[in-house]
């Protein structure tokens, strides 16, 4: 953290006793609700809370937006519904209904009751698309003209109206009468045209629009690969709706990125800040997979105490003396293997997760990792095979063991690899997040049929040199 960061941690407990709110707000007026927020949070609650009630109603609202969920819940359920409903009114529409999630299904419909008519129309039609789609975080907030306007009523209407009223004003969208999307105008455009031009004369035709309907995720790296600053969305008749800002495009992929990163881990649960969770969040988010990964652990137990077991035959201690020896080598070989399957399961987790791999490449994906893990196998495999056998780097051992480990190795990479590369597109494919398939799991399904891999040749090698195993 900043020294200027802790400097208003350290701050706000004083600022929470001052009485005087307008002294409080003198205080804090050069901070933006960013950073607030980020300050409020590493906050105890009572202090959190007792700053919120002194700002002004506008920062508030921004504050509160800017607040991870568990915090931002724990200090509404604290607020009467008075200056809740306001906050919300305040708020641009798309942030307003991000409140949601901090408020129970009950008070939130409550406070649309509250709040002014046409803001709680807006909210309600917002809801009617699909959860997580661009109608949900889109804003009705944007510039719009007719084919007939000149530059001087672009401009007019720019410069006479609210600032709250535009989300932005970079693009101008040209509108039929029945609301259908003729083009776009950029502020530069208009500002470079002649007065008199007609929009309609002076408008790009060729406009990059998203449904209503498609995924948020789908929709921000859409705003992300073309560089727009906002993207027109557009109902199944082609009429449009309302715009998706960069700026929540961004959220919504950091979120995305974080949930991913989280879930390759094997951690469950939103992008939320850590700080803000508590003890049991951090529990409940854990222990599923823990639970699920010790339980597949189990299967690896019931691999060595089935070859190390009822494969054991023949002279007891020369069995057991060579069960020993191969057990030295079991780290090195699950731990390649394991390791080789969690870097294609990340890789080709995040090339679906960027649209760079899709399900039909799946062949490609395929064919490209068989050859990677070959090469990369024959590599280990040598190394291994020297490290076994070799007396001056390695531990001497005979050569039935280097055969082991050489022909071991290159079956186990190309066996994780090839698992590591079909779960995420498989997972794709039946609707699932790839990035279930986290590196834990791919690591702890190699251990255990990568042990039966390296069992198997191990007893046909030593087999056909007379060795009992």
């Amino acid at each position: 953290m900043r020294a200027d960061e802790q400097a208003l941690v350290d701050r706000l407990p004083s600022l929470a006793l001052e009485e005087d709110k307008y002294k409080v707000r003198d205080a804090l007026e050069n901070y933006r609700p960013e950073d607030l927020a980020d300050a409020i949070q590493r906050s105890d609650l009572e202090i959190g809370l007792a700053i919120l009630r002194k700002l002004d109603a506008e920062t508030a609202a921004y504050v509160l937006v800017e607040l991870p969920e568990e915090t931002s819940r724990s200090i509404i359920a604290e607020l009467p519904d008075t200056t809740v409903a306001h906050y919300l009114d305040i708020l641009p529409m798309d942030d307003a209904l991000g409140l949601r999630d901090s408020l129970s299904p009950e008070r939130f419909e409550a406070l649309l009751h509250v709040i002014p008519d046409q803001d709680a129309q807006e909210i309600r039609r917002l809801l009617s698309y699909p959860e997580d789609s661009a109608g949900q975080f889109m804003t009705e907030d944007f510039v719009e003209v007719a084919p007939t306007d000149t530059m001087s009523d672009v401009l007019d209407l720019i410069r006479n109206t609210n600032d709250e009223e535009f989300e932005t004003v970079n693009y101008i969208y040209v509108l039929s009468e029945d609301r259908h999307l003729l083009g776009l105008l950029t502020l530069k455009r208009v500002i470079r045209a002649q007065p008199n031009s007609l929009t309609r004369d002076v408008m790009v035709e060729d406009v990059i629009t998203v449904p209503a309907t498609m995924p948020e995720e789908e929709v921000a790296r859409t705003l992300a690969r073309y560089g727009f600053s906002a993207l027109p969305v557009l109902d199944a008749r082609g009429r449009m709706l309302g715009i998706v800002t960069a700026d929540d495009a961004q959220q919504i992929l950091e979120e995305a990125q974080t949930e991913d990163v989280l879930m390759l881990g094997a951690v469950t649960g939103d992008a939320e800040n850590y700080l803000s969770l508590s003890i049991v969040e951090l529990i409940k988010r854990r222990l599923p997979w823990l639970l699920i990964l010790f339980v597949a652990e189990f299967f690896t137990g019931s691999v060595l105490r089935y070859y190390l077991g009822s494969k054991a035959n023949g002279n007891e201690d020369d069995s057991l003396a060579l069960i020993a020896k191969l057990q030295l080598f079991v780290p090195l070989l699950i731990g390649a293997g394991g390791n080789a399957g969690s870097q294609v399961t990340t890789t080709i987790t995040r090339a679906l997760a960027l649209g760079d791999v899709r399900i039909k490449d799946w062949f490609r994906v395929i064919r490209r990792e068989f050859s990677v893990a070959i090469i990369i196998g024959v590599a280990l495999g040598a190394l291994g095979m020297a490290r076994a056998g070799l007396p001056v780097i390695g531990w001497s051992q005979p050569i039935y063991f280097s055969l082991v480990i050489g022909l071991s190795l290159p079956c186990i990479i190309v066996w994780a690899t090839c698992v590591g590369s079909v779960l995420p597109m498989a997972a794709k494919r039946l609707g699932i997040d790839p990035a279930v398939m986290s590196a834990p799991f791919i690591s702890t399904f190699v251990d255990a049929t990568g042990l039966i891999i390296f069992f198997e040749i191990a007893h046909r090698v030593m087999s056909a040199y007379g060795k009992p195993f």
